[in-house]
C-alpha cells in the first residue's frame, strides 16, 4: 500500500553505525519482506491455521541469503553475524511484514548465541553443521516454565523460580521438568534449556543445557491457539529422565546465569525492534487510507485532530527506534559500555523493549481508531498489526517486570527488600 510519505527511509537511524554489509542485509531484508511478504501477508496467516506448508516453504528461501546460519562463527561456516544492532534492524524490517514468519530462524540465533560465546566447541561442533543445510534446522531456547510465568526472568529469584532439574550423572545430565510457551517448540530439532541443578546455590545452579529433538523421554502437549504470531508456534512440554552428555551445558557454574542474563537483554533489544515494525507497517496503512478516504470534503489527514494523532503515532515509533538502536550499539561494545549481562543493559534493553511494545499498541489502536470500521477487517492490515504487537508486549516477562528491572539500572532496588514490620505485625496478630 502507498502512503505517498514524505519520510526519507534512509533517514529513520544514524547509518555510520552500519557497515557496508549491514546494509547490504538491511536491504536484501526489505526487498524480500516487500516482494515476497507484503503480497501474501493474509494468505501466510490462512497457511498458519492449517498446514504451515506456505509458511515453510517461504523460510526456505531465507536459508540462502544465510538467515540459517549467519549467526554462526566464520570457522564453524557461518558469517559471525553476531551484531544486535544488525539483528534488531533486520527484525524491524521482518516486523513490518509479518513479525511471526521471523520467529523459526531468529530461534536459532537465541538458543545458539550461549554456546557461541561461552566458545562450546562440543555444541558447536556437534550442531552448528547442520544449521548449513539446504532444509530448515530449527531451534528454541526454552525458558518459560508453568508454576510460574516470567520466574526465570525476575533476577531476584536468583534461579529458585527455575523447577525443570538437570543432576550430573557420570558423563550425562538426567533432566526432568516442564517447559511452556518456548517459540518452535514442537518444531525444533534443538533445544536450549533452562535448567537448576541446585536450587540452593542461587545462581551457581542455573544450567542452560542443549537437547537435540527427538530423544527417548521428551513428550510434546500440543501448539498454542493464539490471537496474533501465528506464523509461530509456541506449545509445553515435558522431560522425563532424559539424557544428554555433560558437555552440551552451555558452560558452567555462574556463567550459565550471566549468559541467561545476557539472552535476555538480547530478547528484549529484538523484542523493540519487533514492535517498532509492526507500527510501523500499522503507519504505513493509516498514511494511505486517511490520504485516499475522504471526510467532509478532504482526506481525513488533513483534517487536524487527525493529523495530531499520525504525529503521535510518528512520535512513539521514532523515539522507539532511536532507542532500541542505541542500546544495540552499546551492547555491542561492552568494552565501551559494560558487560551485556549487567543490570544497567538489562535496564537500558527494558527502557527500549517496554517503550516499544507500548508505543506499537498505541500506534495500531489509533491506527483503528482513524479507519474506523475498516481499521478492523481483514481487508487492511491493521487488526493484524494490533494483534501481533500484543504478545511482544506480554512476553519476556510483561511490562510490569520490564519497569521494575528498568529501575534496577536506577538504584539498588529488591523487591524482597526486608521490611522490619512484617516481623512485628506477625507477632501482633
Amino acid at each position: 500500500m502507498e502512503s505517498n510519505s514524505l519520510e526519507v527511509k534512509g533517514h529513520r537511524f544514524m547509518r555510520e553505525l552500519l557497515s557496508d554489509i549491514d546494509e547490504m542485509l538491511i536491504d536484501t531484508v526489505r526487498e524480500f519482506v516487500d516482494e515476497l511478504i507484503m503480497p501474501i501477508r493474509r494468505e501466510l496467516e490462512q497457511s498458519a491455521r492449517s498446514d504451515f506448508k506456505l509458511i515453510e516453504a517461504l523460510q526456505r528461501r531465507l536459508i540462502p541469503l544465510g538467515f540459517q546460519s549467519g549467526f554462526l562463527p566464520e570457522e564453524y561456516g557461518g558469517m559471525g553475524l553476531t551484531s544486535v544492532l544488525t539483528a534488531s534492524i533486520l527484525a524491524e524490517e521482518f516486523g513490518r511484514g509479518d513479525a511471526s514468519f521471523f520467529c523459526a530462524p531468529a530461534g536459532g540465533f537465541w538458543a545458539m548465541r550461549p554456546a557461541i560465546f561461552a566458545e562450546n566447541t562440543a555444541v558447536l561442533g556437534e550442531f552448528a553443521p547442520r544449521f548449513l543445510g539446504e532444509d530448515l534446522y530449527i531451534a528454541c531456547f526454552a525458558m518459560t516454565e508453568p508454576h510460574g510465568g516470567c520466574n526465570v526472568e525476575n533476577v531476584d529469584m536468583n534461579g529458585l523460580g527455575i523447577t525443570t532439574r538437570a543432576v550430573l550423572d557420570g558423563n550425562e545430565w538426567v533432566i526432568n521438568g516442564s517447559k511452556v510457551w518456548p517459540t518452535n517448540s514442537g518444531i525444533a530439532d534443538l533445544y536450549l534449556v533452562v535448567c537448576n541443578t541446585d536450587p540452593r546455590r542461587g545462581d551457581e545452579g542455573i544450567a542452560l543445557i542443549y537437547v537435540p529433538a527427538p530423544i527417548d523421554g521428551f513428550s510434546f502437549g500440543r501448539f498454542e491457539d493464539k490471537a496474533g504470531f501465528r506464523c509461530s508456534r509456541e506449545g509445553d512440554f515435558n522431560f522425563e529422565n532424559v539424557r544428554v552428555p555433560k558437555e552440551f551445558r552451555a558452560s558452567g557454574p555462574g556463567r550459565d546465569a550471566e549468559l541467561l542474563h545476557d539472552n535476555i537483554v538480547f530478547a528484549r533489544i529484538f523484542s523493540a525492534a519487533w514492535a517498532t515494525g509492526c507500527a510501523q507497517g500499522a503507519f504505513d496503512e493509516v498514511l494511505s487510507f486517511t490520504k485516499d478516504r475522504l471526510a467532509a470534503g478532504k482526506p481525513i489527514r488533513q483534517h487536524t485532530i487527525a493529523a495530531g494523532m499520525l504525529a503521535d503515532i510518528a512520535m512513539g515509533i521514532q523515539v522507539g527506534r532511536d532507542a532500541y538502536v542505541n542500546v544495540a550499539y552499546m551492547y555491542d561494545h561492552p568494552e565501551a559500555y559494560g558487560p551485556r549481562h549487567s543490570k544497567h543493559m538489562l535496564s537500558r534493553s527494558s527502557i527500549a523493549k517496554v517503550f516499544c511494545a507500548d508505543a506499537a499498541v498505541t500506534a495500531t489502536n489509533k491506527a483503528m481508531e482513524l479507519m474506523g470500521s475498516y481499521g478492523y477487517v481483514t481487508d487492511y492490515h491493521v487488526e493484524k498489526y494490533w494483534r501481533d504487537v500484543k504478545i511482544i508486549q506480554l512476553w519476556e516477562g510483561g511490562a510490569q517486570l520490564g519497569r521494575l528491572d528498568i529501575a534496577r539500572g536506577i538504584y539498588e532496588y529488591d523487591q524482597f527488600y526486608h521490611n522490619e514490620m512484617y516481623e512485628t505485625l506477625r507477632v501482633q496478630r
